[in-house]
């Protein structure tokens, strides 16, 4: 596979240059000599589906991955990483997807920890720590209480505590992988002014991301990546939406995905699949993380529920789910109260659940594709034979799943360890969506997927709903739901502060809700 496009000159001016990177899995070739060419201060997005190679080849970068073959070079001068701590020695330093924060720590103690300041006597010198910490910190319009727990800070503070414990480790190259993945539209215009600030101070940015949107507003270069192997590399001044999609999927034209919000025009009659009354439930630090919040999700409507993580949606979704204790309130599935059922009285009546935490709720990571194909489904007599588990049924159910979702496996015997963060995702989707469940409960269910696992997973929500199935799909992300929810609700400190109906879609009035901006319920 040839680049597509790569300027003449690219490599003369790079600051960071991969020369023929190859990294391993065994036998799954995450990264196939991949040449990389990045500027001195420019904003160099890295984009591809899931399993392209992208956070592989930040990762060789970053020092956690040591590659199988070929070199890096700073400068112009070759250098090895045989770990974090060489790369960040190089002035490098990474925000992955998920935080490193320790919750209990004080936000100071997590933004040193690991390079400290000393006094005399080895004691940590938390005065100048502090005094430090306040400088730096207002290149990020970043005022925090820094005695307090780093839990109470916000999804958007703790994104600026993570850019934060680069800065205080004087990282000039920034690598962040997925960062607005759960941030609100204004936050994720406030990250970016953060990114381009520290840009025009001469830092150079990597950018792994899913979306066109950022990267044609803010990327000065793209790099896309395609089954492990580099297959663009260009301006951004040089390159529009549809050619960017086209290098990312793969196709001569770019997919015309189909209208996945078409409800039936009957939908305001349809009847309710979930009915919430008054909803009460605790948060784990003992206050409300869920208070009085009522909404329906009626047959054959995906209903979506905007917010900004931290506003009562992890309660909500243990409280649906069976997981946490309500204190306060009913629960109904078409009209039937199943308030004090178990998680496997929901199940069996049809509820179907979609967490975030995938590693920790939807998947055993040392076992293989096909035992997590079934993982919860194990009686299903489609299964068995004669009373046992039929190993061909089984292998032929996780084949039926792994291609309708166009899960990338080295084999279906493989441990899901081997797969890459989005074709994991795709696979514990294809089990949650098989066959034709009552009620879907999701919770940002396509977070790290490209764009052909997010089209294809509303695809299939919205063909569960056109059989009668209703969708609850919690997201932070606002775009994503404006294209296929049906209606949007907004959930603001436990509660549901405002719905819209289609027709009142509006980026910025909700916006401002999911901020406590927003009118009152419609």
């Amino acid at each position: 596979m040839e680049t597509l496009y790569a300027p003449k000159g690219s490599a003369q001016t790079a600051l960071i240059e991969m020369r023929g990177i190859t990294k391993r899995f065994g036998t799954l070739v995450a990264c196939d000599s991949v040449d990389l060419h990045v500027q001195a201060g420019a904003l160099h997005a890295i984009m591809g589906e899931n399993g392209a190679g992208k956070t592989t080849l930040m990762r060789v970068l970053y020092g956690y991955y040591q590659p199988d073959a070929g070199e890096i070079y700073l400068n112009g001068k070759r250098v090895v990483f045989r770990s974090p701590a060489d790369a960040i020695a190089h002035h490098i330093g990474m925000v992955s997807q998920h935080y490193s924060i320790i919750p209990e720590l004080s936000v100071l103690d997590n933004l040193i920890l690991g390079a400290e300041p000393t006094r005399f006597g080895g004691w940590i010198d938390r005065k100048s720590a502090l005094q430090r910490a306040r400088t730096l910190a207002q290149a990020l319009d970043f005022d925090p209480n820094w005695h307090r727990p780093a839990e109470e800070l916000s999804v958007a503070a703790r994104q600026k505590l993570e850019i934060l414990k680069l800065l205080w480790r004087d990282a000039q190259i920034l690598i962040l992988d997925e960062p607005t993945a759960m941030l609100s539209p204004g936050d994720v215009e406030t990250l970016f002014a953060i990114l381009l600030r520290l840009k025009q101070e001469g830092r150079t940015i990597l950018l792994v991301t899913h979306k066109l949107n950022e990267v044609l507003q803010y990327a000065d270069w793209v790099t896309v990546m395609r089954g492990g192997r580099k297959v663009a590399e260009t301006p951004v001044s040089q390159v529009d939406a549809e050619q960017l999609t086209r290098w990312i999927v793969g196709e001569e034209e770019p997919r015309a995905a189909e209208p996945a919000h078409a409800a039936p025009a009957s939908a305001s009659e349809a009847p309710e699949r979930l009915t919430i009354r008054d909803l009460y439930v605790r948060s784990d630090r003992g206050g409300w993380g869920v208070q009085g919040l009522n909404l329906t999700v009626r047959a054959g409507e995906i209903f979506g529920l905007a917010g900004v993580d931290g506003n009562g949606q992890t309660e909500l979704m243990e409280a649906l789910a069976g997981l946490r204790p309500i204190a306060r309130g009913e629960l109904l599935l078409e009209g039937q109260p199943f308030t004090h059922w178990n998680t496997a009285q929901r199940l069996q009546a049809g509820i179907r659940y979609l967490f975030d935490d995938r590693f920790r709720r939807g998947m055993i990571a040392t076992w293989s594709v096909e035992e997590n194909a079934i993982l919860g489904f194990q009686r299903d007599s489609a299964l068995q034979r004669f009373g046992w588990q039929s190993r061909r049924a089984i292998r032929e159910r996780a084949r039926q799943l792994v291609e309708r979702f166009r899960v990338k496996v080295p084999a279906l015997t493989a441990p899901m360890l081997h797969l890459s963060g989005g074709n994991q995702q795709r696979l514990v989707i294809a089990r949650t969506l098989y066959g034709t469940p009552r009620l879907l409960i999701a919770f940002a269910p396509t977070r790290g997927l490209d764009i052909r696992g997010t089209e294809a997973t509303y695809a299939a929500i919205r063909e569960g709903c056109a059989q009668g199935m209703g969708a609850l799909v919690m997201s932070f992300d606002l775009d994503e739901l404006m294209e296929y929810a049906d209606r949007i609700g907004v959930l603001f400190k436990g509660k549901v502060v405002a719905i819209f109906e289609r027709h009142e879609f509006s980026r910025e009035a909700i916006g401002a809700a999911m901020v406590g901006l927003g009118a009152p319920p419609s």
